[in-house]
């Protein structure tokens, strides 16, 4: 019999000789086992208790002399079928840490407008709508040429945008929607920041319209789905006029 089918099962190499040997000796005793299985008495000793344990082997004693025998190696099926059970009960988790192992993604921090251009044109390649909320009025400012340029590219890309500015940039707002693809409302002066958040795809930024501009680039479904989600709520609250 391949004693390697039995290792397979999860029991040990001793295990699986003494399991052997009993298959074909039938009732006997612990000197006929380590004969067979050519294994030392004592070795047999602790492997043929585990047996037991597993319900594998039987005893009987016998004028103070202990019979084993191998069970029906039905048995071995029961012994699959529990590991299996076991592997269903723990599965779960164990695909829940891959997925988490999988949305850690990464973050990086960028400095400068130049950098935060290149990301947000990095953000074309998704070919999904560009969210955006938190816009001060000086972000267009310091962007200059660049930002139109990136919505002739992205519009020629037909992708949408959506902008959520600050309440004090009407004109700006004005000035996008009259654009294609493009839509752009604002929201009370409580909602102002000088933290613009862009969402696309599976990607965050967050921009700190200071001087040095810096960018915080998140790379996380998780979190850009929040974000999408978050932004859906500022949207229906702000305002185009």
């Amino acid at each position: 019999m391949n004693e390697d089918i039995l290792t397979d099962l999860g029991l040990s190499t001793n295990e699986a000789k003494i399991y052997t040997s009993l298959l074909s000796l039938g009732l006997t005793t612990i000197t006929s086992i380590a004969h067979e299985s050519k294994l030392h008495r004592s070795n047999v000793y602790d492997s043929i208790k585990k047996l037991v344990e597993k319900g594998l082997v039987a005893y009987i004693i016998k004028d103070n002399v202990t019979y084993y025998e191998a069970t029906d190696p039905q048995a071995l099926l029961r012994i699959l079928k529990e590991k299996e059970n076991r592997l269903k009960a723990v599965l779960p988790q164990l695909m829940l840490s891959k997925k988490l192992a999988q949305s850690k993604g990464e973050a990086h921090i960028y400095e400068g407008v130049p950098a935060f251009t290149r990301l947000l044109y990095e953000f074309l390649q998704y070919k999904d709508p560009i969210l955006a909320y938190g816009i001060p009025p000086i972000a267009p400012e310091l962007m200059k040429t660049k930002i139109m340029h990136f919505h002739k590219e992205r519009m020629a890309l037909k992708i949408p945008m959506k902008h959520i500015y600050n309440h004090n940039a009407q004109e700006r707002i004005v000035f996008l929607n009259k654009m294609k693809l493009t839509y752009a409302r604002y929201l009370p002066e409580s909602f102002d920041s000088q933290v613009s958040t862009n969402i696309c795809g599976e990607e965050v930024l967050l921009t700190l319209w200071i001087k040095p501009v810096l960018t915080i680039q998140i790379k996380n479904k998780l979190v850009a789905d929040s974000y999408k989600k978050y932004f859906d709520l500022l949207w229906a609250a702000a305002k185009a006029d």
